[in-house]
């Protein structure tokens, strides 16, 4: 009996620190995409709303999405669309924090 609780106990401790990792905030505004994609180069910088800010972990998810034809743009284009946000949790943002500055040192410290 007392396996079985400790077995319990620790399942409900790793479903509760997964549900603490795999939480997220939702924040949603107006933002302005600009957007240039062509043969050789794919390039997009989203302007966000104020008091919106990005950081490790996040998501953000660009809503709209203009029909291009051949799926490329002449030059760059700028269209306004709805953006969210997903912001990862405290564990989540602090550990892919950590975890990428393990990657950084092995790049550094690796000819």
């Amino acid at each position: 009996m007392k396996q079985f609780l400790t077995v319990l106990l620790a399942l409900a401790a790793g479903y509760m620190l997964w549900r603490w990792y795999d939480g997220e905030a939702l924040s949603e505004g107006d933002g302005t995409v600009h957007l240039q994609s062509e043969h050789e180069h794919f390039h997009m910088h989203v302007d966000l709303p104020p008091g919106m800010e990005i950081r490790p972990g996040d998501t953000l998810e660009i809503v709209t999405v203009p029909d291009l034809p051949g799926g490329r743009t002449q030059g760059e284009i700028t269209y306004p669309s709805r953006v969210r946000l997903f912001q990862a949790s405290w564990l989540k943002r602090n550990l892919i924090k950590r975890s990428s500055m393990l990657e950084i040192n092995e790049l550094v410290e690796h000819p």
